[in-house]
């Protein structure tokens, strides 16, 4: 089973930001009724702009395939549509999630070569700083557990610290296309 996460990204018509507003904290209490639903992060547009993006996150593809293919969520949808002028919708597994969004912008993730690469220069480090603190410091405690907690904090410090400051870092380079383009 692997998490999956889905972003979507709309320019709310002028005049209609209010009512989006609403429409945000109905399909977030929508959402969460679903089965393996694990949150949606809103981020509300930069000074100037009405582009709103909406990541939602589910344990399964199946669990989030119900929640797309429901009747709600059509409802839902339909409503957004009146009050969005564009809409745009991106959908990631696993670690691409931590690729999305570098600068707040829709791009697809970059190559999964680029990916590992990354994610093995800021995991190696990671690991072993966290295996000399919180693994000594839980010495005491069976390896199993060493090792589980380790394990999490890697995976908090990854998703929330370290892989946003370092996709961003590495934009340009993770971002460009063939022969140095984007």
């Amino acid at each position: 089973m692997q998490s999956v996460t889905v972003v979507v990204t709309r320019a709310v018509r002028a005049g209609s930001e209010g009512a989006y507003e609403a429409w945000l904290t109905g399909v977030a209490a929508a959402a969460a009724r679903f089965p393996g639903h694990q949150g949606v992060t809103v981020l509300r547009p930069r000074a100037g702009s009405r582009e709103y993006t909406l990541i939602f996150r589910f344990d399964t593809v199946d669990h989030l395939q119900d929640w797309e293919e429901s009747d709600e969520r059509s409802a839902w949808v339909e409503r957004a549509d009146a009050l969005c002028e564009t809409s745009h919708r991106q959908e990631a597994e696993g670690v691409e999630a931590w690729f999305a969004l570098p600068d707040g912008s829709t791009r697809p993730p970059p190559p999964k070569w680029k990916m590992a690469i990354v994610s093995f220069v800021v995991a190696f480090p990671t690991i072993q700083i966290l295996t000399a603190t919180v693994g000594a410091w839980l010495a005491p405690l069976p390896a199993l557990v060493r090792g589980a907690a380790v394990g999490v904090g890697m995976i908090l410090t990854m998703t929330y610290a370290a892989m946003p400051l370092a996709t961003r870092v590495a934009a340009a380079w993770l971002y460009r296309g063939p022969r140095g383009r984007r």
